[in-house]
């Protein structure tokens, strides 16, 4: 008994002994991270907002997001203490230290000194990243490479996004686009209300599906193992310090259910790698027709390092085998990329029919021009399409309300981590910021909102897209609409780090709205007393289980087959 009790009192005093440790070490980097913001203005003379040891900046943000919606997205608050603090606005960025929610972080929402650590020196991606995504995809993918390893990699997906190639894929994609059109026309003939955010969501990924693998991944029409896997894993993923991610991150299970999601999706991946390989080797590379992103990677890779079986194989040239660093970082980049060409595309396509049931005039130019290219039938558009998917770009005012809608509704931006002797220079002030220690946010929300950078930012303005010059007026050509900084439109960032789907994206929402919005009239149906942001209801939330801001409720709509004369 005496040696149980001795050994239950070396366990207690071994736990007091890490407890206490914990605690030093939390009040230590609490310290770390006071001391680094009150520095910005004790040594820098960068004013900050009110700061308070203990609580850093939470009791200053805790108190402005009282005073809107509760579920507003975390991306937006930025931007609402520029509203709050419009002297300190000037600066074009906001030191806030939300600690431990969040590591402190450097809001910069000026294009010039976002070009800075974007463009002109492309920063580090910040720690957070790959903290978050290690689970996913092990931060083997474009998002969270770096350096010489990013390029390599970079240069081998590269051919399979370019808009020659994705065009070609348009026919794939009018399968899956038909399937939504069928979803919403029986949503019409219910009359039942729809969150439009869950049939786009299933549409985008069934789309990237035929894009990436040249599969139909079917998640329209039934339960697709590798979606729900896919999310499931997005949801384990740890984003803040709050007390449901913290919770998360304890559950002992957690490790197991994210490698049996790991598990699902490899399983699933893998034949479409193998395939791709195999097909490599049959037509010694020279295949005709139109290639997925995976087989295009695949041709990219063997080409240039050429790996063969010991044997030689047959056929006198050596048979191409199964590089499993290739299989490892080419799992990791299918998985990234059908992960962000699905959700954030879905959210703007949402946003894109609010608008445009907001805006009935913009509604019906975007309409006339559809009639314009395709004919006053709507239902030969698709035929059109298929035969001839080029007449995609002979659509400006299409293209403009999708560029207009990514300025008002930017899905996310880029995070970068800021480095010891690098500061961001104001362009007019000079006034220098230091980044160390700092997570820089590129924050294109505040940046495409701002009146000081866009000519009435707030209005859903298409005309500003256009480049018209014989018209009479400054607002039809929109030479008066546009901002005067040539960086200011960021929604797939700039420079080297720029998303590289952002021509899927587009082409796939240009074709979306070709074939919907002269059929279907998609009305918001929010109700009278729903909350406003921005004198709008549908604004950016943050949705549990998700990282990017999404439509508030999912936007419900209404669909109603048009009625044409």
């Amino acid at each position: 008994m005496d040696s149980l009790e001795f050994s239950y009192a070396l366990v207690l005093r071994a736990l007091g002994a890490l407890a206490a440790l914990g605690l030093a070490k939390f009040f230590y980097r609490l310290h770390q991270v006071r001391m680094l913001v009150r520095d910005v203005s004790r040594k820098h003379g960068v004013p900050i907002l009110p700061h308070s040891y203990l609580l850093g900046h939470l009791p200053v943000v805790a108190k402005l997001t009282m005073k809107y919606p509760s579920d507003v997205f975390g991306g937006l608050v930025p931007h609402l203490l520029a509203k709050e603090y419009p002297e300190m606005a000037k600066h074009g960025l906001f030191y806030m230290d939300m600690w431990p929610i969040t590591a402190p972080m450097l809001s910069v929402y000026h294009p010039d000194m976002m070009t800075q650590f974007c463009q002109d020196t492309s920063l580090p991606k910040a720690e957070l990243l790959h903290y978050e995504f290690q689970p996913f995809t092990q931060c083997r993918d474009l998002l969270n490479l770096e350096g010489a390893e990013w390029k390599k990699w970079r240069s081998i997906f590269n051919p399979g996004f370019s808009a020659r190639n994705i065009i070609s894929l348009m026919p794939a994609f009018l399968e899956e686009i038909h399937v939504f059109t069928d979803h919403l026309k029986e949503a019409a003939r219910t009359g039942e209300i729809i969150k439009m955010e869950d049939p786009a969501m299933k549409l985008t990924i069934d789309v990237i599906g035929r894009a990436v693998l040249g599969t139909r991944l079917h998640s329209q029409t039934k339960p697709s193992p590798f979606y729900e896997a896919m999310h499931r894993q997005v949801g384990w993923l740890i984003v803040d310090m709050t007390p449901p991610s913290i919770l998360k991150l304890l559950n002992p299970l957690r490790p197991l259910i994210m490698w049996n999601n790991n598990r699902i999706m490899r399983n699933y991946l893998m034949p479409f790698i193998q395939q791709g390989i195999t097909d490599y080797a049959r037509s010694r590379g020279e295949e005709a027709g139109p290639k997925t992103i995976n087989s295009l990677a695949t041709k990219a890779y063997l080409n240039e390092f050429k790996p063969t079986s010991p044997s030689g194989g047959g056929g006198g040239g050596g048979a191409h085998v199964i590089d499993s660093h290739f299989i490892d970082m080419a799992l990791s980049q299918l998985k990234i990329f059908i992960f962000a060409g699905h959700d954030t595309t879905a959210t703007t396509l949402s946003f894109a029919y609010h608008l445009l049931y907001k805006n009935p005039d913009k509604l019906a130019i975007l309409r006339a021009e559809h009639d314009d290219v395709f004919g006053p039938d709507p239902t030969t558009a698709e035929g059109q399409l298929s035969s001839n998917p080029q007449l995609l770009n002979s659509l400006p005012y299409t293209q403009a309300v999708i560029k207009e809608t990514l300025r008002m509704f930017p899905p996310v931006g880029s995070v970068r981590e800021g480095q010891r002797g690098f500061f961001l220079t104001h362009p007019d002030t000079k006034t220098r910021y230091p980044t160390e220690g700092w997570m820089l946010f590129s924050n294109s929300f505040s940046m495409q909102r701002s009146e000081e950078i866009w000519p009435r930012a707030d209005e859903f303005l298409p005309e500003r897209w256009l480049n018209n010059t014989t018209t009479a007026t400054p607002e039809d050509n929109g030479s008066g609409l546009r901002s005067r900084y040539k960086n200011a439109y960021r929604p797939f960032e700039l420079g080297p780090r720029n998303c590289i789907g952002q021509e899927l994206a587009q082409l796939e929402m240009r074709a979306i709205l070709v074939l919907t919005v002269r059929e279907l009239d998609v009305e918001s149906a929010y109700p009278d007393n729903a909350p406003e942001l921005f004198g709008d209801k549908a604004y950016q939330v943050m949705v549990p289980k998700q990282i990017t801001g999404h439509p508030k409720d999912g936007m419900p709509v209404r669909v109603r087959v048009r009625k044409t004369t």
